[in-house]
């Protein structure tokens, strides 16, 4: 089992992206559909942190990110296997290339 951190940025981007999906697009069961979907996500960060792909940006890939899709958006993390943790660094819209 990893443990697993999220940084400040990522809570912020987190926030907005709630924020934008229940307010502006005013779709609040939709918000609650995506930190549904984000939650399994990280559960399965938790026990396999490999599970999804390395990022395609050849700096990314190269200093070892991963990214995993969650609906319209990416999740960009890093996994410490010394210490046996997952840092979840920044979510993105899907349609940038990671």
């Amino acid at each position: 089992m990893y443990r697993l951190a999220v940084s400040e940025l990522a809570h912020s981007d987190l926030d907005n992206i709630v924020s934008y999906i229940a307010v502006q697009l005013a779709n609040p069961t939709a918000a609650a559909n995506f930190l549904d979907e984000m939650e399994k996500c990280y559960g399965y960060l938790k026990s396999n942190s490999h599970m999804y792909e390395r990022c395609q940006d050849a700096y990314l890939e190269r200093t070892g990110y991963h990214k995993a899709t969650i609906k319209n958006y990416v999740l960009v993390y890093k996994v410490d296997e010394a210490a046996r943790a997952v840092t979840i660094h920044r979510f993105f819209m899907a349609h940038r290339t990671m």
